[in-house]
């Protein structure tokens, strides 16, 4: 293992282990009380609300069971001690990992952290349990997370996320809402979702700003922000701990709707001068294709301060039946539609339809109907507005039905529910409310609605985490805690091929025509003839030089371990529970991939390193894990200057422009940003693969802040948000562009759509989008990130040859059709390639870079992993 990560891992426990005795920062104290007053508002934090007459119950890997309280014991004995309030079930042993606990502030962090627990066999102390506590407003379903940990482990990390690490939150902002509807689209812009995390971005002079979408910013490590703040300046370099956090805007319930714009607008109580305080504005604008939301500071005007906010969840032209939950997950239920579903109950029957009309009976704009003694009552009028609730489960709502009550109109709530394994298995939709069904099932009909819930696997989110919290202690921005997001990486269209250390082939422990394929996060991508058993995330397969089909496919692995970050550049996926090792039918195969920051890598590839036992083990050297960079501008030659990986790009020279100047449309009228100039700060952003250019320029409205995103894309489009009503002077431009990819280090992704040379105007009073076909790759061609060459998008002669293949196929089943073994085999054959795989989905811990134990290492079996 990487010396620098053990090298961290171990610090941050002594750091750990020594209770944070810095006595002379007044930021960092230890009490045995269960209540603390933060230093800096002196805002009192009492967590004997925590306790309760049962323990909380988590469960962690090798089927290990953590009890624990808050405040007290457990009220029950663990292995005959009745003063426990720890307690680790393990098999028919139990050890007691506390019993008392100690309460620690280390600015803005608190833990509990138990003691005198049993003797440790594999260490040379005790058991010991830390219950770190994050503020959470709106209560996920799972609170408490175990931290990774190793089979010999005495010291074990639990996460507990609760209202009462939080500052009191503004009766306001209580509700599970956080969204608006447009009145001329229907559409409902649901921002909830974004509330999960804190949002950073530099203020371009030394500070930053850390925000939150519909909730205050969520109190934690270097985030002691005031209470209510959902825009907080955080003055880096400030001595002061009681001036160093400002509110720089008070959070709102609900996002607005102004000309046709999606916004926040948050007032500050923090005075700008003598008659005006701060304020804030958070412009949200439409990608479909980002993958992670992204927070940038446009500029300020005097005392409004603007801010552009990147994400899926503020378009309204996404696919009728479709909705976008946490993580930016599209959930799609179009599968369903056209169908007329029938449910029974004594004497009633109800009929109703997904995301379209329900069809006879009912009348031909109904979405659900009652049919009772031959008379037909509507239940609700049909929409495709499929939504998504707090906890991002989708359902669909049909109101204003029939007459209820003689005052309320009947409606129909359809919530759709995760089908399990079991139920995917085992169940069959009848609609005759068996619990292991899948399909419909009537939950009740009273208070003027009716309650469906529609069990399916099209309603179960991803597996896994791919972006995680990371504790840095000497961060760049100073903040402490950054995020790690591998989200690009995820691919919904080709598998990643990894490349094969010459050792490993020369060593003769890989044949030549073996070819490995992985994906990020998720499953591989379903692909004709790569027959990975289904759900599996990595995959080997024999491919011979005669024949691009794989054979003998063997699975390294299913995405059950959620992404773990080591540090702010270092972070390991493991995938689990793979095919039976070849070497030792006890153990199951296992991949491990190590990503680690290289600026100049793009987007990287995968490369087997080492095969330890039944360990596959991948480097993954890329720059989608690299903090955001800031550039230098050379304001003679207009470039944008990377000195770090010595590259240069020429705004004057980009196809888009004319000579560093680019169109702006403004109602019937037109003017000229010009992108050269003064004063312009330049930002790479590897995550995402943009650079952003942020200045200030005269325009038709005034002094205007703009912020130009050049897009690294196989298509040329370019989308402009111009707002100019009352007082905004904004202008935000997303320049999508093969031309600055090979600055980002990145080869040019496959265009989205044909190239057909048209372009095309959207225009509404304050947003402009302009869109461009997309151009061809340059000479070369375009690197797929790996793909293997029979997963390519194909020629002619693939497409004749896959005619061929087709109809070969058909002959050979006409072959085995007569005899009876033969079809057995087929039948195995499409069984073991269409089948699939589920599992519970596995939230990310923000203690995760305390996994490792002061060894610094992994035991060798993985069901410690599972969480």
């Amino acid at each position: 293992m990487n010396k620098q990560v053990i090298t961290f891992c171990v610090s941050i426990l002594i750091v750990l282990d020594s209770g944070y005795a810095e006595n002379n920062d007044p930021l960092i104290f230890s009490t045995n009380d269960c209540e603390l007053t933060e230093p800096v508002y002196g805002e009192k934090f009492n967590l004997k609300a925590l306790h309760s007459d049962i323990a909380k119950v988590v469960k962690g890997g090798k089927n290990d069971t953590f009890e624990y309280n808050i405040c007290g014991s457990l009220g029950r004995a663990c292995n005959g001690d009745n003063n426990a309030s720890a307690c680790l079930r393990r098999g028919n042993q139990e050890f007691v990992l506390g019993t008392q606990h100690q309460l620690n502030y280390r600015r803005g962090k608190m833990y509990f952290e138990f003691s005198n627990g049993a003797k440790c066999a594999s260490g040379d102390g005790e058991f010991k349990l830390f219950v770190f506590l994050g503020c959470d407003y709106t209560l996920d379903a799972k609170q408490s997370k175990v931290t990774l940990y190793s089979a010999n482990a005495c010291k074990f990390y639990i996460s507990l996320e609760t209202p009462y690490a939080c500052l009191p939150e503004p009766e306001t902002v209580k509700s599970s809402g956080c969204s608006v509807q447009d009145p001329v689209t229907g559409h409902n812009y649901d921002l909830l979702a974004l509330s999960d995390f804190n949002y950073r971005t530099s203020d371009r002079h030394g500070n930053i700003f850390t925000v939150n979408i519909c909730k205050p910013v969520l109190y934690g490590e270097m985030a002691m922000c005031p209470k209510a703040s959902s825009v907080c300046l955080v003055k880096l370099n400030s001595t002061d701990y009681k001036k160093r956090f400002v509110d720089y805007g008070t959070v709102q319930p609900n996002p607005i709707l102004e000309n046709g714009n999606l916004l926040m607008r948050l007032p500050s109580p923090t005075p700008y001068n003598a008659t005006h305080n701060y304020s804030s504005t958070i412009h949200f604008i439409c990608d479909n294709e980002i993958k992670s939301s992204q927070l940038s500071f446009i500029g300020a005007k005097e005392n409004v301060y603007d801010f552009s906010f990147t994400t899926p969840l503020a378009c309204n032209n996404n696919p009728p039946c479709t909705t976008i939950t946490h993580g930016n997950e599209v959930l799609d239920m179009r599968s369903l539609q056209g169908k007329t579903y029938e449910l029974s109950m004594p004497l009633k029957n109800y009929t109703f339809g997904i995301c379209s009309n329900a069809g006879q009976p009912c009348l031909s704009n109904d979405g659900s109907c009652l049919v009772e003694n031959q008379q037909t009552t509507s239940m609700g009028r049909s929409n495709s507005q499929l939504r998504s609730d707090r906890s991002g489960s989708p359902y669909l709502l049909y109101t204003d039905g029939a007459l209820c009550d003689g005052q309320n109109k009947w409606s129909t709530r359809i919530e759709f529910v995760c089908a399990n394994n079991a139920t995917k298995d085992n169940g069959t939709a009848n609609g005759n409310g068996d619990s292991n069904a899948l399909g419909p099932k009537i939950i009740e009909n009273k208070n003027c609605q009716l309650l469906i819930h529609f069990q399916t696997p099209l309603a179960c989110h991803e597996q896994i985490a791919c972006k995680v919290k990371a504790y840095v202690e000497h961060s760049e921005d100073g903040t402490g805690e950054e995020v790690v997001d591998l989200t690009p990486l995820i691919s919904a269209t080709y598998n990643y091929e990894a490349e094969i250390n010459n050792a490993l082939i020369t060593g003769q422990q890989v044949p030549k025509s073996t070819k490995f394929f992985l994906n990020v996060c998720r499953p591989l991508v379903p692909k004709f003839g790569l027959g990975c058993p289904g759900g599996s995330a990595a995959c080997m397969a024999k491919v011979d030089s005669s024949s691009a089909t794989p054979e003998e496919e063997k699975s390294l692995g299913f995405p059950m371990a959620s992404l773990v970050a080591y540090n702010r550049t270092v972070a390991e996926l493991r995938y689990l529970r793979g095919s039976i090792c070849p070497t030792d039918n006890k153990t199951e195969l296992s991949a491990s991939i190590k990503f680690n920051c290289d600026m100049s890598a793009g987007l990287g590839k995968p490369i087997l390193q080492t095969i330890t036992d039944c360990l596959y083990e991948f480097q993954w050297m890329t720059n989608v894990i690299c903090p955001s960079h800031m550039c230098t501008f050379n304001e003679e030659t207009c470039e944008i200057i990377n000195d770090d990986i010595n590259f240069h790009y020429e705004l004057k020279k980009a196809p888009f422009t004319d000579a560093g100047q680019i169109k702006i449309p403004n109602g019937k009228d037109e003017f000229k940003l010009n992108i050269c100039g003064n004063h312009r700060k330049a930002e790479t952003d590897y995550s995402q693969g943009l650079v952003n250019l942020f200045f200030t320029t005269e325009a038709p409205c005034g002094n205007a802040n703009v912020q130009l995103r050049l897009i690294c894309s196989g298509d040329s489009k370019r989308v402009i948000n111009y707002d100019n009503a009352g007082k905004e002077c904004n202008l935000v431009v997303h320049q999508s562009t093969p031309d600055i990819c090979k600055f980002l280090r990145r080869a040019v992704p496959p265009p989205t759509a044909p190239d057909s040379g048209v372009s095309s105007t959207v225009a509404t009073p304050t947003t402009t989008t302009t869109t461009k076909s997309s151009t061809a790759a340059p000479a070369g061609g375009v690197d797929n990130g790996g793909a293997h060459p029979a997963e390519q998008t194909g020629s002619i002669g693939a497409i004749l040859a896959a005619i061929l293949s087709l109809t070969c196929f058909v002959a050979c089943l006409g072959v085995f059709a007569f005899s009876p073994e033969r079809r057995n085999s087929v039948r195995r054959l499409f069984r073991r390639t269409t089948s699939a795989v589920r599992y519970s989905r596995v939230q990310s811990n923000e203690e995760a870079n305390l996994l490792l134990e002061t060894n610094g290492e992994f035991t060798d079996s993985d069901d410690e992993l599972l969480l």
